[in-house]
């Protein structure tokens, strides 16, 4: 019996090191530093009621969409929103990794803390899995854990609470590029079928991160082949198996999500892009913290002058993490040849993305300082499909990437000698702790008024036209109340062929041509503050009042025919 336990001990102790110690520190450093949110995790949801609404709708529909198949054979078309015509969901931030978690959840748990739980799992596993990638590359276990910190709890990080769970759950991609760099440098198939695999996890969260990895792949087989000085290493016995695997796995898993996405496109034009110009990355920004730092008001005279929202321009790397990048770059001249060249790899990802980030306009404090050709355009240029983003600054995720791995290998120097650098030490991690302490982040209760919960209780035999809650999110949010579908709608990019649709809808509900309403569109409710009553020009139409609270009134439309069945 001893001797099994002490056979075991060894897995036991990794288990501990290398998953439990930093699932949990990655906890409670997100409870600390967010603190005193943690108390609201049964009562509020993590996010603020502009497009944090629009994730928990994400949430509800993919559940309801998996429980019930014979109603919505898939969760890439809802007729719920824009009723009756529907739209297609592949231009939407759908985040279907999350919503299939959340089937899961919602067994047991409510909307609201299911929805807490996505949040903190994208942060702690954020954590977890570039400390993972750390480790690999420089086996310093302290200096891998505070590269996850530094990842994870980032500004960048930090910001997209606010309403974007598909960019707060960015957990996988320091997990696939530790899989790829792997696979790179000893391929097994293996090895390739994970990082396909990871690879799509990245895609179910969002689109961006997953054309970031893809350039990621790019990057690192060029680096590959100029240190291997062998440009056609794929192709070689070594590799060509591996390669030939992951490429299938991906086309396989990636084809029916980006395929229709870019045909949808093609066939009927998304709108919704954001304009490039507007989210770029601004040079200072990197350097200067935003409005998602703590002590925001003391740099209010640079981020408050910058163009698009602080939710895109609080990208603060950090300037502890500035110093550990020029400590690694230092010491590059005593490490071996295979440490060199990892930190010149990740050297040029952080440059690569950099360039990148700062979009179509060259861009210092919230003046364009140069708007001729620049390298976003001509990526742009390539790949036409990226004109469907608009967010160019979203690229510093990678550059974050980048700076934490580097940092890992930084601490590793330093740690080597720790009693002789014990007290910068000290002082480099306090201050890394001040620039990251974050600004409050947003808590939401949403008090359901109660002609919500009378709409819930009538029969769901048509869809809705609601006129009293101008908030669209807030009418995405009602419908996992109520549970019907709705006229109109708002998701991330519609279709040219919607917002016709929505227009001539528009007009119906302007003229109250509530026959038209009724048989074309099949609306069976209007919530409205107006008193309705049926038209002498249509009498074969009944408007009905279902219900009345504080003025709040729901009519029910119907028809003498269906009296005369």
């Amino acid at each position: 019996m001893l001797e099994k336990i002490t056979r075991k001990q060894p897995a036991l102790m990794k288990a501990l090191k290398h998953i439990i110690f930093p699932l949990l520190f990655y906890f409670f450093m997100f409870c600390l530093l967010t603190y005193p949110l943690i108390l609201k995790f049964f009562t509020h949801f993590f996010t603020d009621t502009g497009d944090g609404l629009q994730s928990i709708w994400n949430l509800w529909w993919v559940d309801l969409a998996v429980r019930r198949p014979d109603l919505y054979p898939t969760i890439w078309q809802t007729n719920l929103l824009y009723w009756p015509y529907g739209t297609t969901l592949y231009g939407q931030t759908l985040n279907p990794f999350n919503g299939f978690l959340a089937v899961f959840l919602l067994k047991f748990l409510s909307l609201t803390v299911t929805f807490n739980t996505i949040t903190i799992f994208g942060f702690v596993m954020g954590g977890m899995s570039m400390y993972w990638l750390s480790h690999y590359l420089t086996k310093s276990f302290w200096g891998s854990i505070i590269a996850g910190f530094i990842f994870t709890f980032s500004n960048y990080h930090f910001s997209n609470v606010n309403g974007r769970l598909q960019l707060v759950s960015l957990e996988w991609i320091p997990l696939f590029v530790l899989c790829w760099y792997s696979l790179i440098i000893k391929p097994r198939t293996a090895k390739a079928a994970g990082a396909a695999i990871v690879l799509f996890m990245v895609l179910l969260c969002d689109y961006y991160y997953f054309f970031y990895c893809v350039l990621i792949v790019i990057i690192i087989i060029i680096w590959y082949a100029i240190i291997k000085k062998d440009l056609w290493f794929l192709i070689r016995k070594e590799h060509f198996l591996s390669m030939a695997t992951f490429t299938v796995m991906v086309l396989l898993l990636v084809t029916p999500i980006v395929g229709p996405l870019i045909y949808s496109n093609i066939r009927d034009p998304l709108v919704g892009s954001h304009d490039p110009t507007i989210y770029s990355l601004d040079l200072l920004a990197l350097f200067i913290p935003g409005g998602h730092w703590m002590f925001n008001q003391w740099t209010r005279f640079y981020w408050s002058k910058l163009p698009g929202n602080i939710h895109e321009s609080s990208v603060f790397l950090g300037l502890s993490v500035y110093v550990l990048l020029g400590y690694a770059w230092i010491n590059r001249k005593i490490q071996d040849l295979a440490t060199k060249q990892l930190i010149y790899l990740w050297f040029i990802i952080i440059g690569f993305f950099f360039v990148m980030a700062l979009g179509p306009e060259f861009q210092v404090g919230g003046k364009v300082i140069w708007d001729k050709a620049m390298p976003y355009t001509l990526l742009v240029n390539i790949l036409p499909p990226l004109k469907l983003s608009g967010v160019p600054v979203r690229m510093v995720v990678m550059v974050i990437l980048g700076a934490s791995v580097l940092s890992a290998l930084g601490l590793r120097e330093l740690f080597r000698q720790f009693s002789r650098n014990i007290i910068f030490i000290i002082a480099l991690l306090g201050v890394l702790l001040f620039e990251t302490l974050p600004a409050p982040l947003p808590a939401t209760r949403v008090d359901v008024p109660g002609y919500i919960t009378a709409l819930a209780g009538l029969p769901n035999d048509g869809g809705v036209v609601d006129l009293v809650t101008k908030n669209p999110t807030y009418a995405l949010y009602y419908q996992t109340i109520h549970g019907k579908p709705v006229a109109f709608g708002y998701i991330s990019r519609v279709p040219t062929s919607v917002t016709n649709e929505d227009y001539t809808l528009t007009q119906a509900i302007k003229k109250q041509d509530y026959g038209e309403l009724w048989d074309t569109y099949h609306i069976r409710y209007i919530v409205t503050q107006d008193a309705l009553q049926t038209l002498v020009s249509q009498p074969y139409i009944s408007v009905e009042l279902v219900s009345d609270q504080n003025n709040i009134r729901i009519y029910r439309l119907g028809c003498v025919c269906e009296a005369n069945k």
